[in-house]
């Protein structure tokens, strides 16, 4: 199914967001308009995504290191 032009304009890729409900994101009608245009992290915001942190929190340590190391090796 096709997306509409103002959908591929506000998403031009198409993600899913995958933040918990009370992110900025989520929660305020800026944070809806611009999530996929604007970095956050280059404004001092941060997402959340309990989830995504406790997955973390479980991985062995020097794991994110390693996989951040092959990522770059391979892209």
């Amino acid at each position: 199914m096709s997306r509409s032009l103002v959908a591929r304009i506000h998403n031009p890729h198409g993600y899913e967001c995958a933040c918990d409900p009370d992110c900025w994101c989520r929660r305020t009608a800026l944070g809806r308009a611009v999530k996929w245009w604007f970095p956050a992290r280059y404004f001092g915001l941060h997402h959340t995504n309990r989830a995504l942190e406790e997955w973390k929190r479980r991985q062995p340590p020097g794991a994110l290191e390693e996989w951040k190391r092959r990522q770059h090796e391979d892209g």
